[in-house]
């Protein structure tokens, strides 16, 4: 593996730098970002047959990158892993850390268009519909085409993407089976305006997810069947044979439902004060053909006190299902999922409602209040701390038994995130951080705990981020 890494980069490389192109730049860099965690509650509170633990994740990437008039081009090797997950002596492939994060070519037919096309990473605004998921190890890139235009002197950008995902081998046709977990098809538009010198940008997106009906599975049971001996007049006995059950598997490769998200993104900016809003509405269908109607809206309101404190205000709230009205949910979801979003940037650093407000639209639905100051000491050191207060807009949650909700209180606790960044030298970055998570009844019965007997949650972690630039040519 590391034979063909290398030989690929010279490859690489060499062609770049033959190709004669004005003005063209080559670009070879990298992240190491190594991050230890203390887990106590992370993702999903415990109790006290749970104890906390300790782990070191790990990301190492190389970018090659280049960009000339017409062409510009980025190559990401990826290795994330977790520390020790692969013997000392084997191939790290073997677990499946190392891939290719990106690896796309655009082609500028004029100043103002071009051609993007190839995996990819797609960020807009606040990351709220598609983000680069940059907490994960892993990240987050997606296979697709992408036109991309521009009005640089009315201050206006557009991009228009679709994809169209197969499941290997290629020879599948397109309206073969799909067994991923992922959308069959994709496209979305994007436009954005800045106004008043930029002050004001105003954004609107239309994204269209299509997934296929998942497949369905049915067991047929065995018969016994009783076989009576006769003589021609007279039954003289009996044998019996016993058929073994079946497993029958229907795909619906052909049933193809589709969810619309649309909506809009306002921020402005005034001397010590920002301020920012976005609301979105999805309909359509969900991947099980029941009606989607639910919807998004929150916003913050930031304030440069003194030149070191800056104060953050802001509300959001996520539409759910009502889990009392069991008839409605028959037919129709009221969930407002965000599968591409950046979650960890929203709803706390635990990570608790990332999952849960995901890719699946069958949540309660989520009000987060929550305030911000930010202390920076200099350009180097910058300390911030954050209380959210979580609450459901209904006060019933689903169950397993035969009473299909219950009714609780709609307060789900509150998180407490205190982070400290400190960037000693150019393109390296120190961050730490400590949460808790005061959990109630209702917060514990949503993570499958009795009521009473969950425990406060906790979770730490220190993180080193460095990103050298190993080589950058002269533009020629």
């Amino acid at each position: 593996m590391k034979k063909i890494l290398t030989r690929l980069s010279c490859l690489f490389l060499f062609s770049l730098l033959t190709t004669g192109n004005m003005n063209a730049q080559f670009t070879i860099s990298g992240e190491f970002r190594p991050r230890a965690e203390y887990r106590n509650g992370y993702y999903k509170l415990g109790d006290s047959t749970m104890t906390g633990y300790g782990t070191i994740l790990g990301r190492s990437r190389i970018n090659f990158e280049y960009s000339s008039e017409k062409i510009q081009t980025r190559f990401i090797i990826q290795h994330a892993f977790v520390f020790g997950e692969n013997n000392y002596g084997s191939d790290t492939i073997t677990k499946n850390t190392i891939n290719i994060y990106e690896g796309w070519l655009k082609y500028n037919f004029t100043k103002n268009f071009g051609v993007r096309i190839g995996r990819m990473g797609l960020t807009y605004d606040d990351s709220r519909i598609f983000g680069l998921s940059n907490w994960s190890q892993m990240g987050a890139t997606h296979d697709i085409v992408n036109l991309e235009w521009k009005v640089p002197g009315a201050k206006y950008t557009g991009d228009y993407g679709f994809a169209i995902n197969n499941a290997a081998p290629a020879s599948m046709p397109y309206l073969g089976d799909y067994t991923l977990k992922n959308y069959k098809y994709m496209s979305y538009l994007y436009n954005q305006v800045k106004f008043l010198k930029e002050k004001l940008v105003v954004s609107v997106m239309g994204v269209v997810d299509a997934y296929q009906m998942a497949n369905t599975t049915a067991t047929i049971p065995g018969k016994t069947i009783v076989t009576w001996v006769t003589n021609g007049t007279d039954t003289v006995g009996s044998f019996t044979t016993k058929t073994s059950a079946t497993t029958v598997t229907t795909t619906h490769n052909l049933t193809i439902y589709a969810r619309e998200t649309a909506g809009a993104t306002i921020g402005f900016n005034w001397k010590n004060l920002n301020v920012f809003g976005n609301g979105y509405y999805q309909m359509g269908k969900y991947k099980d053909g029941r009606n989607v109607s639910a919807y998004f809206w929150g916003g913050w309101i930031s304030y440069r006190v003194v030149k070191p404190l800056t104060l953050l205000i802001g509300y959001e709230q996520t539409s759910g299902n009502n889990a009392s009205d069991t008839t409605d949910f028959k037919a129709n979801v009221h969930g407002f999922a965000t599968p591409f979003a950046t979650k960890h940037s929203f709803y706390g650093y635990m990570d608790l409602y990332s999952s849960y407000l995901g890719q699946d639209a069958l949540h309660n639905g989520l009000n987060d209040l929550y305030g911000r100051a930010t202390v920076k000491f200099s350009d180097k050191v910058s300390l911030e701390g954050t209380y959210r207060w979580f609450t459901l807009p209904y006060g019933y949650l689903p169950t397993k038994t035969k009473e299909k909700f219950q009714s609780v209180s709609t307060n789900l606790g509150s998180e407490i995130d205190l982070m400290v960044l400190y960037k000693p030298i150019p393109n390296l970055e120190l961050n730490a951080a400590y949460c808790v998570y005061l959990q109630n009844d209702t917060k514990e019965i949503m993570d499958g705990l009795k009521a009473g007997t969950g425990r406060t949650g906790q979770y730490a972690y220190v993180m080193v981020t460095y990103k050298p630039n190993f080589f950058t040519s002269e533009k020629k």
